[in-house]
């Protein structure tokens, strides 16, 4: 990792970032849903702005993760903000069955207009690093009586303490008739952080 002594950008991309990022935006022009995870507390700096066109162009829930850990009335104004946007948000808790059924319910408002005539669909979670994506994805397999209900036994997604430890593209089945399907993707930075203070947002996130 780079740091410019004037406090500009800080670079840092391994290998299997960029190989990442590519493979993420092939999978995007053929998925259905996008499920962008991002840190409720830093909402916009646990963003990965090279993705943003790719995504904008899709049907996308931003999922303000951890908000068990956030203000929340600096929560509130978050939202409102996503809303005054026409961006569908939803803070949730990656960790509570509540909380990700809530989501849950929201994909599947948003799957609506597709789920009766498509056979088969794919959600695709996306987030930079460490905002809690393959969490969400084992709690969905949790979860008995969600939307998505899961008929068959899952593999479940890798959680560990550091950062990245999803390096590959993973799909997981969630729901049939029609068939579901859950994409847990590596979480990617951008090849350059902009500045210092964002850097060490996403570091003490």
């Amino acid at each position: 990792m780079g740091f410019n002594s004037s406090g500009g950008a800080i670079n840092w991309f391994p290998g299997h970032m960029a190989a990442a990022t590519r493979a993420i935006r092939d999978r995007l022009k053929v998925s259905d849903l996008v499920i962008e995870v991002r840190d409720s507390r830093i909402p916009l700096s646990s963003v990965n702005a090279d993705l943003q066109p790719h995504l904008s162009k899709k049907r996308r829930v931003i999922a303000l993760n951890k908000k068990d850990l956030a203000n929340p009335n600096v929560m509130h104004k978050w939202t409102h903000y996503f809303d005054s946007r026409n961006q569908d948000c939803l803070p949730i808790n990656a960790h509570s069955k509540s909380s990700v059924k809530k989501l849950l319910d929201l994909v599947e408002v948003k799957l609506k207009e597709v789920i009766s005539r498509e056979p088969t669909l794919l959600v695709m979670v996306v987030g930079v690093p460490n905002v809690g994506k393959s969490a969400l994805i084992n709690s969905i397999h949790r979860i008995e009586s969600s939307c998505f209900p899961v008929q068959e036994k899952i593999k479940r997604a890798t959680v560990g303490p550091l950062p990245g430890v999803t390096q590959d593209i993973a799909g997981f089945k969630i729901a049939h008739h029609p068939s579901i399907y859950v994409l847990d993707t590596p979480g990617v930075l951008v090849p350059s952080i902009p500045d210092i203070e964002t850097g060490l947002k996403l570091a003490l996130a």
